[in-house]
């Protein structure tokens, strides 16, 4: 039986809200940002100094796409921090029935045998109307922030995991949660997790 399920997601499709209800619906513990200050404690160091690390990477290798050869590679910091952090998923995982949205967690728990790991996605309109009425900003803010948010989940899962971002190969499931809606999508998870 599957009881542990990684949520990957564009931003805006609704994926973290449908992980968390899938968690609640199975009683399962919901993991995503609490993990940052988890690893933080573990580490020794200040979750904004993780958040700034991330950053500074995501932004050279933003840098380095355009620029390849003006790039160096001083990503050691956040090499340790990203391999810390699988370690730490990896864990967390063993204890079972868990969902943990983000982190790349997908990648981590590849070979794990009672993980089931989704991707969700939307069409551009669902996910504009959603950012416009949960972050009370207008159309234009909204699909900015889609297209940062997603550059920079793109950006940091490439890096770290060698794989493309949003490619179904490293997925069980990908769902469409503009064409289901969101409580089908939980039904659909708490279906798979009792098959």
């Amino acid at each position: 039986m599957k009881n542990i399920i990684t949520i990957s997601r564009e931003y805006g499709s609704g994926g973290y809200e449908i992980g968390q209800r899938a968690a609640e619906a199975l009683g399962f513990k919901f993991y995503d940002k609490e993990l940052i200050a988890q690893i933080a404690e573990k580490l020794l160091v200040s979750e904004a100094y993780m958040r700034s690390t991330e950053d500074k990477l995501i932004r050279r290798n933003i840098f380095r796409e355009v620029f390849p050869t003006l790039s160096g590679n001083d990503n050691a910091d956040a090499d340790f921090i990203f391999a810390q952090q699988g370690k730490f998923i990896v864990d967390l995982a063993e204890k079972g029935n868990c969902v943990i949205a983000g982190r790349r967690a997908d990648y981590y728990l590849r070979d794990n045998p009672n993980a089931l790991h989704l991707f969700f996605y939307a069409d551009m309109d669902f996910k504009i109307e959603r950012i416009c009425r949960t972050e009370n900003c207008s159309e234009e803010e909204a699909a900015r922030k889609i297209s940062d948010m997603d550059k920079r989940r793109k950006t940091s899962y490439e890096y770290v995991t060698g794989r493309k971002w949003a490619d179904r190969h490293n997925y069980d499931r990908m769902i469409c949660t503009s064409s289901l809606g969101l409580q089908k999508c939980v039904d659909e998870i708490v279906n798979l997790i009792k098959e």
